[in-house]
């Protein structure tokens, strides 16, 4: 399995009709444990997730990435229940390349900012919700947790060494990132990744992506420069992109098409305060490809 796209979903949920599952035990990456949880969910059983490796903050969530066979994004299923059981062995996880961890970290990075966001346009629309302090508090203590201990994780996993960071960085990535961002919502950062991943012409990880994405959510949102530079100074120490080259430099027409997608049909949008519109995106982009 390469990817979790619906006909691989559909061939297992097949297979689990067969087999009558009590639950569906998903062990891998996210596109793995993706896969299980979908395929739980046609079975109407529950969902058991066993990361074996940093990448991504999947494992505790209610969410399905769904991909096509060549990897362009497709939509998110929004499932009913989260795991009920996630399972994260640190000495297992700590063996992985650490690779996986950088692109953990990058899809962790965005919860802080995508959160408040959130935060803010349920203020505006005064519609009787508000986001929890506790979402918001554990969004900030993943970003701290990110800056205070990820370079040194990364240097520690290239080097075989097991240390309390690496262990800061897993809890930051797998649970802290994943409980804040179930609880407030993604916004403008992944919006922004599943247009440029659906163009066709970009090569990279998710949370490489994901990382890239809330640099410019963050311009977009015009935060201030010390804390956009703080952000990208430490993408570049544990080997983030902050630059489009990175990932294949795509047309200016494809990138049109993903601001537009971003701005406008993503369901994430509706999760920024202010209504996008894809020129100011482009406008986003086109700074920060000019540099912070």
């Amino acid at each position: 399995m390469k990817d979790c796209t619906e006909p691989v979903i559909e061939r297992l949920a097949e297979d689990g009709r067969r087999a009558k599952p009590h639950f569906v035990v998903g062990v891998g990456g996210g596109r793995a444990i993706d896969t299980a949880k979908a395929v739980a969910w046609k079975l109407k059983v529950p969902a058991i997730s066993v990361g074996t490796q940093c990448a991504t903050n999947a494992d505790t969530s209610a969410e399905v990435v769904v991909h096509t066979e060549d990897h362009k994004y497709l939509k998110t299923l929004i499932l009913p229940r989260n795991p009920v059981l996630v399972i994260e062995d640190t000495e297992v996880i700590a063996k992985a390349p650490a690779k996986y961890m950088v692109w953990g970290m990058g899809d962790a990075l965005s919860t802080k900012f995508e959160g408040e966001a959130y935060a803010k346009s349920l203020a505006k629309r005064k519609d009787g919700q508000s986001a929890t302090f506790a979402a918001l508090a554990l969004g900030q203590a993943c970003f701290d947790s990110l800056m205070a201990h990820g370079a040194k994780a990364v240097k520690d996993v290239k080097n075989g060494i097991h240390s309390a960071e690496v262990d800061e960085i897993i809890e930051a990535v797998k649970l802290t990132s994943g409980m804040a961002f179930e609880n407030t919502g993604c916004a403008l950062a992944h919006a922004l990744h599943n247009g440029l991943s659906r163009t066709g012409q970009i090569t990279g990880e998710h949370g490489e992506l994901v990382a890239y994405s809330t640099i410019v959510q963050m311009v977009f949102e015009k935060r201030p420069r010390e804390e956009i530079r703080q952000v990208v100074s430490w993408c570049e120490s544990v080997g983030l992109p902050t630059k489009l080259k990175a990932f294949g430099e795509p047309s200016k027409s494809a990138l049109r098409i993903a601001a537009e997608y971003a701005a406008e049909k993503d369901m994430d949008s509706r999760n920024m305060p202010e209504r996008m519109r894809p020129a100011d995106v482009m406008d986003a982009i086109d700074q920060v490809e000019r540099g912070i």
